[in-house]
């Protein structure tokens, strides 16, 4: 049920220049989902509607907000980058309810309780302004303005105007605020640009609420869950927090890492207890690993389910793909789009694509096995290679269930090995094998006895031979 008398407003409008980088930093991924998207969802988790104001590449913006269906999103548009107050500004004609929280766009780390517990106090106190502020020792927070008290009067410096005394001025602005309408609807007309910048700052309305007397009330938020973000660096260090919170979280559930610090690890993955992870590790976009996996040093898994107990070794691939139980992977090995059956090996050097393996099936060694559809119980010989191609378009190869395929054999597709059938080694296979036959496509050996020893006696012997040249007249 959407709350009444509440709106949001995300400030989303920046142009990003400290990321010297072409994009919008709330495009960035911190744990696989943009930053932008995160204060959306937690908006849309608090069921308030939300109106975000756009402006530097607010196509894109609005893109990553569109991939996940946020309901009860509008948007506004920042026609000239003057600053956060003019961005509030720039929603006016979307306001409708009583109270209003303004947030940033770069504030993938706050949390439910904070924005409840500014709710609660904003409330209880009937206050027309509350915002958030956080302490830190932290350098970096000097990129946050600071809450300067004097006089009886409260008011918010940019850090770019700061000059005052840190260890007095100890509390930094979060940049979470709860406006009554009535007074952020006046209060707005009474702000200007700054002299040194040109822009209009959200801050100086806490500087009006204070001078005209209005109520004015503080929550207070630890500082790693308020971390905005304006560069790279910063970015880095914020999904640092967010990917040990998931870590942390999945250890809970009876995972194991065992270098947690090298995992790299997205929002929408899930794991299963029972499962080891080692170092270097990258599980992403929305891949699912059963219960008593392994996963080897350096292996990766995309857009993928491995279900219970496979085991994955170092240094493997997996993307677009379903790997049943018991299967058994690498190391060096790559799958994409495809489906591993149960018990199922694909070994070191083995490329799987676009193809299913049956269960109990095996490909151990330097193996291409594309556009493939293999049976149960088939064996791979090592060297395979499955032809799929013919410079237009792609081929099954078909390949029933108890099969052998020798090794060092190319399959070119389209093609059928019939049930039980085998192949010989070195083989080109152009046609179909039937079911329980031999196929064998390769020269017939032939031995000539001594013929090295000859040979060699041969090479000597003309070396030893002096070459004479004649001279024409």
């Amino acid at each position: 049920m959407v709350r009444s008398g509440l709106q949001a407003i995300i400030l989303a409008a920046g142009s990003s220049s400290r990321f010297n980088t072409s994009k919008s930093k709330l495009c960035f991924p911190i744990c696989g989902q943009e930053l932008i998207v995160y204060p959306a969802k937690l908006l849309a988790s608090l069921q308030i509607p939300l109106t975000c104001v756009v402006g530097f590449q607010k196509e894109a913006v609005k893109a990553a907000l569109a991939r996940h269906s946020l309901p009860n999103i509008s948007f506004a548009e920042q026609l000239q980058p003057l600053g956060t107050g003019h961005a509030l500004a720039s929603a006016r004609e979307h306001f409708f309810a009583d109270t209003i929280l303004v947030m940033n766009g770069d504030a993938p780390l706050i949390t439910q309780e904070i924005v409840e517990t500014l709710l609660d106090a904003h409330r209880d106190a009937t206050a027309s302004v509350s915002f958030v502020i956080s302490q830190s020792t932290d350098p970096s927070a000097d990129g946050y303005g600071r809450i300067v008290q004097q006089d009886g009067k409260i008011r918010v410096v940019e850090s770019r105007n700061y000059t005052g005394n840190r260890h007095k001025d100890q509390y930094i602005n979060a940049g979470i605020y709860l406006f009554q309408r009535t007074f952020l609807e006046k209060a707005l007309a009474t702000i200007h640009p700054d002299a040194k910048t040109g822009e209009m700052y959200i801050t100086d309305l806490i500087q009006y609420a204070s001078n005209t007397n209005e109520p004015i009330i503080t929550s207070f938020a630890p500082f790693d869950n308020i971390r905005g973000i304006n560069t790279l660096k910063e970015l880095w260090a914020a999904e640092h927090i967010k990917r040990s919170e998931l870590i942390t979280h999945w250890m809970s559930q009876g995972v194991r890492f065992i270098a947690a610090q090298n995992v790299y690890l997205d929002l929408d993955v899930s794991i299963g207890a029972d499962t080891t992870i080692s170092p270097g590790c990258i599980l992403v976009n929305g891949s699912s690993i059963g219960c008593g996996c392994t996963l080897g040093a350096y292996s990766y898994v995309c857009n993928s389910v491995l279900h219970d107990q496979v085991f994955m070794m170092s240094h493997s691939i997996i993307s677009d793909s379903i790997v049943h139980e018991y299967a058994h992977i690498g190391p060096f090995a790559q799958i994409r789009s495809s489906t591993i059956g149960e018990r199922a090996v694909v070994g070191n050097f083995v490329e799987v694509n676009r193809s299913k393996i049956g269960n109990q099936s095996k490909a151990k060694h330097l193996t291409y096995l594309g556009d493939a559809r293999i049976g149960n119980s088939v064996n791979i010989g090592a060297g395979t290679i499955t032809c799929n191609y013919d410079g237009i378009q792609k081929h099954i190869t078909t390949i029933k269930d108890r099969a052998f395929i020798g090794s060092n054999n190319a399959l070119v597709a389209p093609i059928i090995v019939g049930e039980g059938a085998m192949t010989g080694a070195g083989s080109v296979i152009t046609d179909d094998v039937p079911a329980d036959a031999l196929a064998i496509a390769r020269s017939r050996q032939t031995v000539k006895e001594n013929f090295v020893e000859q040979m060699r006696a041969r090479i000597v012997a003309e070396k030893e031979t002096p070459h004479t040249t004649e001279l024409g007249a």
